[in-house]
């Protein structure tokens, strides 16, 4: 399946890895898979890693939901994403990012894991303890 979503448990971390060809019934099956997990809690940071992506068919309407319909949380949520080098995705990848940031949600964009993780967790430190 091009599009998986994981639980990190331990790293207060969800992550949803992306591959080759992604369309809106991939995106929306991974979000049901993710949210039917009893490990899944809202409070976790994110990181959508769409480095492998070749190709984006994904509706703005499905970006839309899946940003309006995104579990909250009290506590400030750090999300980042991990950008494609190919630029056939970049423009939907530009806009989940512009449509994260009009719900007033905190993302920032990284050239690769390693660097998004380690803002996440940079992040973190300066909150205050749960």
């Amino acid at each position: 399946m091009p599009v998986t979503a994981t639980i990190d448990a331990k790293r207060r971390l969800t992550i949803t890895t992306c591959a080759d060809v992604v369309t809106d019934e991939e995106f929306l099956r991974a979000r049901e898979q993710l949210l039917a997990d009893p490990a899944f809690d809202p409070a976790f940071d994110r990181i959508w890693d769409f480095y492998a992506i070749t190709e984006a068919r994904v509706s703005e309407a499905v970006v839309a939901r899946l940003i309006a319909g995104s579990p909250n949380s009290e506590r400030p949520i750090y999300r980042a994403v991990v950008v494609s080098e190919r630029t056939a995705p970049m423009k939907a990848i530009l806009d989940f990012i512009n449509r994260t940031r009009q719900a007033n949600r905190r993302i920032a964009a990284f050239p690769d894991r390693d660097s998004a993780e380690k803002w996440v967790t940079t992040a973190r430190v300066d909150l205050p303890p749960e």
